[in-house]
This record gives structure tokens, sequence and C-alpha cells, in this order.
């Protein structure tokens, strides 16, 4: 997974670890691991979103920028580009 470091700018590559179970991890990402952004929320309004951080706290973009200091959101596309690719990638194919 390429994603892009909300600290520094910087890209960087997520890898699997050998022997976990699916935990993913990246020693280059320059923020504790409670920061990165894991879901979005848009609300009834239809014009409201709210991110999810690994604390499970729903903030909105600039609630989130306060509290942890970056834009979610292209931390968020990146996750959500990574996760469409592989579903292409490991999707089911007709034989």
């Amino acid at each position: 997974m390429i994603g892009v470091c909300p600290s520094c700018g910087k890209p960087f590559r997520v890898e699997e670890e050998k022997g976990g179970e699916g935990w993913s991890y990246c020693s280059e990402v320059c923020i504790l691991p409670t920061a990165m952004p894991t879901g979005e929320v848009l609300l009834a309004d239809q014009a409201t979103k709210k991110y999810t951080d690994g604390n499970m706290h729903e903030l909105s973009r600039d609630e989130y920028m306060k509290l942890h200091g970056f834009d979610p959101m292209p931390v968020w596309d990146a996750i959500k580009s990574w996760r469409e690719e592989q579903i292409r990638k490991w999707g089911i194919r007709s034989v």
C-alpha cells in the first residue's frame, strides 16, 4: 500500500507483517498509529463528513486537523485507493 505521510508529506509504503494476522505497519510514518484515519462517515445532510481516528473518535475535518495536526482527507483517499486496487486485484474472475 502506498500512502502519504501526514507529517512530512512524503510517500511511504506499508508492508504486511511477517507471521502476523494481516496487520500492517510502516516504519517511515512520522505520526502515532492512533492518529491515522481509520474511517469516513457521510452524515445524513450529504454535505458533512466525519473522519474516525485510531481511537474511534469521529471528528470533522477541522477538528481532526486541530487534534492531530494534519489533514485526514489525502491520507484517507490513499487508503481508499489502495483498498479498491486490492478488490480489483483479488476479485473473482470468471473461468
